[in-house]
């Protein structure tokens, strides 16, 4: 089977993976609709804003947060709306963070649309 991108810019999935024989639709995905989700979180947030050629205004603006006196807080809110920002997240359930020495680690879950509620997804990006 061959992969292939829909070229159609009208199309809802415009620039997603279809197959020949048929489009790739979320009914007929192997996965959890949870489990989507949390993978699509964790490149998100592993993701430097202007990396991804294809859309450059995706992922984490993190050289707003390098190199400056970015309050905790500032750096939540900035990680909040992009995890708010993926598709099929319905809302954050909970979220802590800690920021010492430079080193900042997330635990977050969300709840999908779905309403099921991931399972901590925890993150330590580089800042």
């Amino acid at each position: 089977m061959d992969l292939l991108l829909n070229t159609n810019p009208l199309s809802p999935s415009y620039g997603d993976l279809t197959y020949r024989n048929g489009p790739l639709s979320r009914d007929l995905t192997t996965q959890a609709r949870i489990e989507v989700v949390a993978q699509r979180l964790l490149i998100r947030l592993s993701t430097w804003r202007e990396e991804w050629f294809l859309d450059q205004s995706y992922g984490v603006p993190y050289w707003n947060i390098l190199g400056s006196k970015t309050s905790k807080s500032a750096v939540d809110l900035i990680f909040q709306q992009q995890i708010l920002l993926e598709e099929g997240v319905r809302e954050i359930t909970s979220f802590q963070s800690t920021l010492s020495n430079r080193e900042y680690r997330m635990t977050f879950r969300v709840r999908v649309n779905t309403g099921e509620i991931t399972p901590d997804i925890t993150i330590t990006p580089i800042i």
